[in-house]
């Protein structure tokens, strides 16, 4: 290598550089494939396990909840229907399926804002003859 002048024709070394400062930033950076795999902050766990449960029943003219408030962040509705007429559980743009007799739907919802939202049955103008109320976030 002693009095060899370094040219551009020789693209070897350039190559090599090239590859060498790739391969750095991808261990230095991390393999984005193993993002999925790492441990979740204790700040994100802490907010998942705020969660609040409520119970809804549906009945032919009326909704029974648990609760009719809850704290701002994730709230799941676990619905069901020992009524004898089919019904469903709307609240905040989303729906449950239609539930027979007997069957049973979760609906998770995210509340952001302290307010109050208002529910109903949207199947057959049920809510019209009650299957509706109120629900509020604080």
């Amino acid at each position: 290598m002693e009095g060899k002048i370094f040219t551009f024709s020789d693209r070897t070394p350039i190559r090599t550089l090239i590859a060498s400062v790739f391969v750095a930033g991808v261990v230095a950076v991390g393999n984005p494939a193993q993002a999925g795999l790492l441990r979740t902050s204790a700040h994100a766990t802490h907010r998942a396990a705020r969660g609040t449960t409520i119970r809804v029943s549906t009945h032919n003219s009326r909704y029974v909840l648990s609760a009719k408030t809850a704290p701002r962040g994730v709230v799941t509705f676990k619905v069901r229907n020992p009524a004898s007429q089919p019904h469903d559980f709307h609240i905040r743009g989303r729906t449950t399926r239609l539930l027979r007799t007997g069957q049973s739907a979760t609906l998770r919802v995210t509340f952001r804002r302290k307010g109050r939202y208002a529910y109903k049955d949207t199947f057959d103008h049920h809510a019209q003859f009650g299957c509706r109320g109120v629900f509020t976030i604080t």
